[in-house]
């Protein structure tokens, strides 16, 4: 299948994996395609590979969500900054049937940890997180911007301290 419709295509081996999980019933042969893949493919195309891999787990009736999580986790291991990597496990775990909401908060959480997260991007972070919390519970939103302040000052601390490195830094070169 793959020969025929070109190998060098990672369409190709996500339609075929989804064609295996969805209408085949077969999530063990999809799962052995992922590191054939890979490596046909080479390096270029694996972050994309294995999130959309991922996500056909979470998304098919025959998907471990559990596995899913797991591969996120790799990714994101090797990728914390990706934001877009972050948005993407969030709205899968939002997505689910019978979404966990301590796991959802979980991913919220774990994403503010992050180290070099930027200002903007916490803005945004945070404030979908409080929507989200609004949603289940009026009061959580107001937790979550709590969190929020804690993180801009435990931000602004951050940055003072590096100024101040910084400068004492310069005053010893001198």
């Amino acid at each position: 299948m793959v020969k025929k419709f070109g190998a060098k295509s990672p369409n190709v081996w996500l339609n075929y994996a989804h064609f295996l999980h969805a209408t085949r019933n077969d999530p063990d042969r999809a799962r052995a395609l992922l590191p054939r893949a890979t490596q046909q493919l080479g390096d270029r195309h694996s972050q994309t590979l294995v999130s959309r891999f991922a996500a056909l787990e979470f998304r098919s009736p025959n998907g471990e969500p559990e596995r899913g999580r797991t591969m996120f986790a790799t990714l994101l291991a090797a990728y914390p900054k990706k934001g877009d990597l972050w948005s993407q496990l969030l709205d899968l775990e939002i997505g689910l049937s019978d979404a966990d909401p301590t796991a959802i908060r979980d991913v919220f959480d774990r994403r503010t940890r992050v180290k070099g997260l930027k200002p903007k991007m916490a803005e945004k972070w945070f404030r979908r997180w409080a929507d989200w919390e609004e949603k289940l519970d009026p009061k959580g939103k107001d937790k979550v911007m709590a969190k929020a302040q804690e993180w801009a000052v435990a931000f602004k601390a951050k940055k003072e301290a590096d100024a101040a490195a910084a400068a004492e830094d310069e005053e010893m070169e001198e």
